[in-house]
């Protein structure tokens, strides 16, 4: 018996990396002094330093009635939310996805929930999730909030090409030695790298959890597209990946985490997805039962403006197109941003990782101080274990010249 206030479970909680706190300083700095640089948070910013916001958003949350307003969101979704987030995810593949696989949305606050509700239920406590040594690292807290661990592996080969050999030897000791797989990867647009997948590339992937998955072990795939909107390609190739899926094993789960906030730059309404497909009937059942369960536990049901607004977009065809079009002027922004900051690093001599889309780019460093000297230098970034996240979705194009020296500086 322990005499406690704290469970004896949350003794050890503590958050080393608080993103959003960062991010909190580096405003605060910036009100102090202009000059500052805060390339710290994954929210798209206008070149004038405010929130990119979507016409197509404001209007119809404007003209909300009370009942798409006020009331609980239902628990399942309103058809257009559910069923329109299918459309927007697999876009041109949706009808070989749904041929394929049985599929169940459960809509979450924001990916976030997603990640949570299918790390908690899918894992049995004490094991650990596999994940890229380069991660998001809120998806630490969210596994030991769920009392487990994470095990990675490296993300990159000798040739920065993204590194299929380490993944499998990883994946195939760790279902070995424990006798479940979960493994979760951000992609495409990955936080904090830029790294995009290809299509092949997801086919060798899935080629490794099929062989797992062969030996009766419990496979589960979680698939954060949190950027998915923001790669740098033509809009009708930006959802190929998913043709690799048709490959899965018949006894692997796999579940997207769709995020709404991202998308429609809806940060603080916290709206999103938790996609489940599987070709097994039992795994989907299991998949809607616990998933259901968690939504009602967890947080009820989530914001119905958002989900409102997004259904709408989804399911009115002047809508949806008017929004896409808005979503190639960010796009847009954001490409500028990219090719100035690979410009002006390529002329200092500063290496970069590759990138392929999405808010971050991300540089390597040996140095452990990064962020104390960038601060005294004006600029805040978000510090990781052997490499810095540049969010250049929220730096205007004249600050990158003058940030990518100070990079290069204290690298």
């Amino acid at each position: 018996m322990s005499s406690h206030i704290v469970g004896s479970h949350a003794l050890t909680k503590h958050m080393e990396s608080n993103i959003l706190k960062t991010s909190q300083e580096a405003k605060n700095a910036r009100l102090q002094n202009p000059m500052v640089i805060d390339a710290t948070v994954g929210q798209l910013n206008s070149e004038n330093g405010t929130l990119f916001r979507y016409l197509a958003v404001d209007r119809q949350l404007k003209e909300l009635n009370d009942q798409e307003m006020y009331v609980y969101a239902p628990v399942n979704g309103s058809k257009n939310f559910s069923e329109g987030v299918i459309d927007w995810v697999f876009g041109k593949h949706k009808e070989s996805i749904l041929k394929s696989f049985m599929v169940n949305v459960i809509p979450t606050t924001g990916g976030s929930g997603a990640l949570s509700n299918t790390i908690y239920n899918f894992n049995d406590f004490g094991q650990k999730v596999l994940i890229p040594n380069y991660f998001w690292t809120p998806y630490e807290n969210i596994a030991e909030e769920a009392n487990l661990g994470v095990e990675t592996f490296r993300m990159y080969d000798d040739e920065y090409r993204f590194n299929v050999d380490d993944f499998e030897r990883k994946a195939k000791e760790l279902s070995a030695r424990q006798g479940r797989l979960f493994f979760l990867m951000n992609d495409p647009c990955n936080n904090p790298t830029g790294l995009c997948l290809t299509t092949d590339q997801w086919r060798q992937l899935i080629a490794v959890l099929n062989e797992i998955a062969a030996r009766d072990i419990p496979v589960i795939l979680l698939h954060d597209i949190a950027y998915i909107d923001f790669q740098m390609k033509p809009e009708d190739q930006s959802r190929d990946i998913f043709t690799a899926y048709l490959d899965l094993d018949p006894r692997i789960l796999a579940v997207i985490a769709f995020s709404g906030s991202k998308t429609f730059s809806m940060y603080g309404f916290r709206i999103g997805a938790q996609i489940g497909l599987s070709k097994s009937k039992q795994v989907m059942e299991d998949f809607k039962r616990v998933g259901d369960y968690s939504v009602r536990a967890r947080f009820s049901s989530v914001s119905r403006p958002a989900m409102s607004v997004i259904g709408k977009i989804f399911a009115t065809p002047e809508l949806n197109v008017g929004f896409k079009a808005e979503l190639a002027e960010a796009r847009s922004i954001l490409e500028k941003r990219i090719a100035l900051f690979q410009s002006c690093a390529d002329l200092e001599g500063l290496k970069y990782l590759p990138y392929g889309g999405g808010f971050f780019i991300g540089v390597e460093t040996k140095n452990c101080r990064i962020f104390e000297d960038l601060v005294a230098d004006g600029v805040y970034v978000i510090a990781m274990p052997g490499l810095i996240r540049i969010a250049l979705s929220s730096v205007n194009l004249n600050d990158i010249p003058r940030l990518v020296k100070a990079i290069k500086k204290n690298v």
